[in-house]
């Protein structure tokens, strides 16, 4: 009997499984770009945080720019924290998506006679309305909460043909 309770014992002991480190972070940060067009940025990431080192989401965004005035991107992002054991971590960060642009522009343009006399202003609008890629790479570096990225990104304007590509620099927080 002594044996049995033993050996169970120890069999208990090695099912015993570490605990596995996952927890919910909420990443927001800010910034420009510059490229084919210029912009401002914003995006918030609700993910999960994995041993501190991974961190995968889901994000959404708010930018404004030259090419459709206004983007709402969605997208999956995923960052990698390297483990230096110091305050500072170098990271990587991923996104990949779609952006929603939205944005119905005014302009009038001169109408000019066949002998180059101006005859009137002709009025109408420029729809910039529709759906693109969006995505980034960027690396950079974290100091507890506080997040530095700086890298490249690659979308396609409704307006525009062709990708637009360019660098970016933010500034975050996560909680």
């Amino acid at each position: 009997m002594c044996v049995v309770l033993c050996c169970g014992l120890g069999s208990l002991n090695a099912q015993e499984q570490q605990e596995k480190k996952i927890a919910y972070n909420f990443i927001n940060e800010y910034g420009f770009f510059v490229g084919k067009n210029v912009g401002w940025t914003g995006v918030f990431v609700n993910g999960i945080s994995i041993k501190e080192n991974d961190a995968v989401g889901i994000g959404v965004g708010y930018g404004l720019n030259t090419a459709s005035f206004q983007e709402v991107p969605v997208f999956l992002n995923y960052r990698h924290y390297f483990e230096r054991g110091r305050k500072l971590k170098p990271l990587i960060n991923i996104a990949a998506g779609v952006g929603f642009h939205f944005w119905t522009e005014d302009f009038s343009q001169p109408v000019y006679g066949p002998d180059g006399n101006f005859i009137y202003y002709e009025y109408g609008e420029e729809n910039k309305n529709g759906i693109g890629l969006y995505s980034t790479i960027a690396g950079g570096f974290r100091v507890k909460a506080l997040s530095f990225t700086g890298g490249f990104f690659f979308r396609t304007f409704p307006n525009v043909k062709g990708f637009s590509g360019g660098i970016e620099a933010k500034v975050g927080y996560t909680f």
